[in-house]
């Protein structure tokens, strides 16, 4: 005993032991035989008992042979779900082990006599059989079924972006990721056959329709197949062109105007959405074609001269405003009817007409005669009626009215006298009347007046004297 003698120990035991009765000695020995014998029967208990699981394994297997339930029956390819299994029977003995289409679940904890919790490992999309394995008795249970649902396609971006409107052919390229077989593409709303390049990128042909006019087409890819849902939108928007203003056709502009006046705006880039504007303000515009618009411009805009910029907007997408080109409106021009005599042609006296604004000489052929001499006029203040003095008659002084709108000459009979002199004359400035000199009365010239509605003719006793001579008379406004 560590170095150290044994001897006193021995003798010590020995001095204990004859000190101990017989009978002290006999219970000893039979406590002895007690234990020897329970000791047997603990080796005998764990060999019964061993044979007896033994024996139960098929009972234990047949209490585990079905999966009652799966929450959830879903999950993503991606692994990481967490799965309650509920197995059918008692008490789940023995080492287990989950598989979810062979591959074994991560994590796995027991949550009650028959339910397990096990996280779904990565798979493949589609179905996959989940087993419970017993690794002390090699038994497994019927198969569940647990789905995995591909992820959602996510859009990334779009080649091109835009396109013009009225494009045809046009091959769009989208970019992103979880694409597959079974993806499918809208645009719009509409389904657009798709060809999947690879699993980040998608090409599709756009229909012309959907091209036809300006908008924002919203793109998106959807995977209906296991449920795998649908992508994030992106934005394919049909573009206006830009318009451009080359020039602008107009009559003439005065202010102030009495009514609508019509001008044409040429360029290119035009559609049918698109709106003249003069001076910032939309006027009522037609399209015609992409090079040519129609447009009104109302009273309002020419009440006073200045110059009015003109320009197109088409609405977006694209489009915008045009450059400007200025509408010049000028004020009223003063005088513009001038009505005179030339003897231009061959000597002889003729009534002319300048249109100033225009820039334009009428030579009034239908007026003048070829043999005769015309002279003296005045004209309406709108340019419509010349009244003038001729000679084409025997040589004899008479008045006549010329109408320039219907081309026409009034040779006024009751105006004139068969024998007299009648000139000098003078329109007012509607028209209607006409004042004359005539020496119709005792060969003394004096001032008459006739009216061109009513075709009486009348003599201005009040302006007359009648020992004078009186003539040259005009008519004011």
């Amino acid at each position: 005993m560590n170095g150290r003698d044994s001897r006193p120990v021995m003798r010590d035991w020995a001095r204990r032991l004859r000190g101990v009765s017989p009978i002290s000695l006999q219970a000893m020995r039979q406590t002895f035989s007690v234990s020897r014998l329970t000791f047997h029967a603990s080796r005998f208990t764990c060999v019964f008992l061993t044979l007896a699981l033994w024996l139960l394994a098929p009972a234990t297997a047949h209490a585990q042979d079905r999966i009652v339930a799966l929450s959830p029956e879903k999950g993503p390819t991606g692994g990481g779900t967490v799965v309650s299994i509920e197995v059918e029977g008692g008490v789940v003995l023995g080492p287990l082990r989950v598989e979810f289409g062979g591959r074994p679940a991560g994590v796995l904890r027991r949550t009650g006599l028959s339910t397990l919790e096990a996280v779904a490992p990565p798979g493949d999309p589609g179905p996959a059989p989940v087993q419970v394995v017993n690794e002390l008795w090699g038994t497994t249970t019927a198969p569940a079924v647990f789905t995995y649902v591909p992820p959602a396609p996510r859009l990334v971006r779009l080649d091109p972006p835009a396109v013009p409107v009225g494009s045809e052919g046009v091959v769009l390229s989208i970019e992103g990721e979880h694409f597959g077989a079974t993806s499918r593409l809208r645009v719009g709303g509409t389904a657009v056959p798709v060809t999947v390049v690879s699993p980040q990128r998608l090409q599709a042909r756009i229909p012309a329709p959907l091209l036809a006019r300006a908008w924002t087409l919203e793109v998106r890819v959807t995977d209906a197949a296991l449920g795998g849902g649908t992508s994030n939108g992106l934005s394919l928007s049909v573009t206006n062109p830009a318009p451009e203003v080359t020039a602008i056709e107009a009559p003439p502009l005065l202010a102030p105007a009495s009514g609508a006046t019509a001008i044409t705006v040429r360029g290119r880039g035009f559609r049918p959405e698109s709106l003249v504007y003069l001076a910032g303000t939309a006027v009522t515009t037609r399209f015609q074609t992409g090079e040519e618009l129609t447009a009104l411009i109302p009273p309002a805009l020419l009440a006073k001269a200045g110059e009015l910029p003109v320009t197109v907007v088409t609405p977006g997408p694209g489009g915008g405003a045009s450059n400007a080109v200025d509408l010049a409106v000028r004020a009223p021009f003063p005088g513009r009817y001038l009505a005179f005599t030339s003897n231009r042609r061959g000597g002889r006296n003729h009534v002319y007409l300048l249109d100033r604004e225009a820039g334009r000489l009428d030579p009034l052929e239908e007026a003048n005669s070829a043999n005769g001499n015309d002279g003296y006029p005045s004209i309406s203040a709108d340019g419509r009626f010349i009244v003038f003095q001729s000679d084409r008659n025997r040589g004899q002084a008479d008045v006549f009215l010329f109408d320039r709108e219907t081309r026409r000459l009034d040779p006024l009979p009751e105006l004139n006298h068969p024998t007299a002199f009648d000139g000098f004359p003078h329109i007012s400035a509607d028209g209607r009347f006409i004042v004359f000199e005539s020496d119709r009365l005792n060969g003394r010239p004096k001032i008459f007046l006739f009216d061109t509605q009513t075709r009486v003719r009348s003599e201005l006793g009040q302006a007359n004297e009648a020992t004078a001579d009186d003539g040259l008379a005009a008519i004011s406004n």
